[in-house]
């Protein structure tokens, strides 16, 4: 367990959900360009997060 939490994926994931979750509930009022870019690369940041596997050095 502990494993998991030394890995940078999971805080990778873990402040982009924060920022996600900021952005959508603050109504945080950014430029259109970037505010679509944090919409695409976020959520994509996240899953990445779910799905990977810090006990498996090789492969991610």
């Amino acid at each position: 367990m502990r494993n998991r939490f030394k890995s940078w994926a999971l805080w990778l994931s873990i402040g982009a959900l924060l920022i996600f979750c900021v952005k959508e509930f603050a109504g945080i009022d950014i430029s259109h360009t970037v505010n679509g870019l944090l919409d695409v690369l976020l959520p994509v940041l996240v899953a990445f997060g779910v799905v990977n596997n810090p006990t498996d050095k090789e492969h991610f």
